[in-house]
């Protein structure tokens, strides 16, 4: 029974259950029928006792036997009126053809006659003429003894149809209550293969349909949930891909500086050449390593910057102030280059971001602007339409140079010994840009680049 399934168990219960009812129905008819007829009739022939007696007080001796006869014959009620003496006035039989006795007349076979069960009752009364007449009515119960032997004549006919409508009953019951479940069942087995169609159909406002609600909705959460792990899974996979391919450019970039160091290092030692001016070439190795010192610092700042992380605390910061405090050092560092920068606050704006990171997207792109512009030009920094916008004067970069300027290590037109960069700057600026989601251009306008951060 515990291996079988839901359709077949329910219906074996719904039918035991059914045949048993019928069973107890049918026990308990047949038991307490007769005890309930006999109570009821009872009650009836006391109550006719009582009206019959009440009438008969009205009438004469001689009415009396007239009164009884025609009252019995139409109640089909056992019916003996007598007088105080014993002489018999009226007499007839209960449940059989009536007959009426005269007075006296009463015989010893009229006794023998009564051979089943009588439920009676006797009333006594005085006539109008002063005499004492007792009443008696009695009833037969022969039809309730012929309706329980009938019950158990029929029992077996009845059980056989009882058992027939329970077995149509149970089966369509346990369809119904089943059919349900197993609509569930089958919707749980296609969600194991994480179907994205697979749901449950909700027909109902009961338990059943909440279950298919439940079940629906936590089916939705675990393929949402699936999602998010799998494009995070991906996340992280880009994420670490481009810190390998980050490590192998960054390997690549500092064996050319360390080689040629190297290289210088050990002309002057043995004399090659024109190493043999170790003083001019002390030099060269001095600002190689400068250079070298430059890229491993962006490196590392590189490697230690968790954008994602930093991204999530976020101030309302007023752009214009900050761009002040972001600039100043730069407009020293343009006048040295004979570059004139300019800061203009007109429309400025609040927004919320985050400072540290902002501050620092935007002190990159301030640092290329000064090393890519010529001296005798400008740089021009300005806010519109809550928007910061840097112009630097110089030549612009072509489509296929800005296809590659986010890429880590690039270094465009300009070389690294002319301008002193890294190739990090936008590289480390697009990723800031990415973790606080705000959208950029850099592009070129007719007398330079441009570059825009939409806040």
């Amino acid at each position: 029974m515990k291996n079988m399934k839901l359709f077949p168990k329910t219906f074996i219960h719904s039918l035991c259950l059914i045949v048993s009812m019928i069973l107890v129905v049918f026990f308990l008819i047949y038991s307490f029928l007769p005890t309930f007829y006999r109570q009821y009739k009872q009650k009836e022939i006391t109550a006719q006792t009582k009206q019959l007696a009440a009438q008969l007080q009205l009438l004469s001796s001689e009415q009396i036997a007239d009164r009884v006869s025609s009252y019995a014959l139409s109640r089909e009620y056992g019916c003996t009126a007598s007088y105080e003496d014993g002489e018999i006035i009226c007499s007839t039989r209960a449940g059989m053809s009536f007959e009426s006795i005269g007075v006296g007349q009463i015989t010893e076979n009229y006794q023998i006659q009564f051979n089943y069960e009588l439920v009676e009752s006797e009333e006594t009364f005085r006539t109008m003429d002063g005499k004492t007449v007792h009443l008696s009515l009695s009833v037969s119960l022969q039809p309730i003894e012929d309706a329980v032997s009938v019950l158990l004549l029929v029992l077996p006919v009845v059980l056989i149809l009882c058992l027939i409508i329970s077995a149509i009953v149970a089966y369509f019951y346990s369809k119904s209550i089943t059919k349900p479940i197993r609509d569930i069942a089958q919707a749980t087995v296609q969600m194991q293969s994480l179907a994205p169609d697979a749901f449950c159909q909700i027909k109902r406002n009961d338990e059943i349909g909440t279950l298919s609600r439940n079940v629906n909705d936590m089916y939705k959460k675990l393929l949402t949930t699936i999602f998010d792990l799998e494009r995070e899974i991906e996340t992280v996979g880009k994420a670490e891909q481009e810190k390998l391919d980050f490590l192998l450019l960054a390997s690549h970039e500092l064996k050319t500086p360390v080689t040629a160091v190297r290289g210088m290092i050990d002309g002057m030692i043995y004399n090659v050449g024109i190493y043999k001016d170790r003083d001019t070439y002390l030099k060269e190795c001095q600002k190689s390593l400068e250079s070298l010192t430059e890229l491993i610092c962006s490196i590392l700042e590189t490697s230690k910057l968790d954008a994602s992380t930093a991204a999530k605390t976020k101030d309302n910061i007023d752009v214009g102030q900050l761009l002040e405090e972001i600039t100043e050092p730069y407009i020293i560092i343009a006048q040295s280059r004979n570059v004139q920068m300019t800061l203009s606050k007109e429309n400025a704006f609040c927004a919320i971001i985050s400072e540290e990171l902002v501050k620092k997207a935007l002190s990159n792109m301030l640092s290329n602007a000064v090393k890519y512009t010529e001296a005798e030009h400008s740089i021009r920094i300005y806010m519109k339409d809550k928007s910061v916008i840097v112009e630097n004067e110089c030549k612009p970069l072509s489509e296929e140079e800005l296809s590659h300027i986010g890429e880590p290590f690039y270094h465009p037109t300009s070389s690294k010994q002319d301008t002193g960069s890294t190739g990090l700057g936008l590289y480390l600026t697009d990723r800031i840009l990415s973790a606080c989601e705000l959208s950029y251009t850099f592009e070129p306008y007719k007398n330079g680049m441009r570059f825009v951060l939409y806040f």
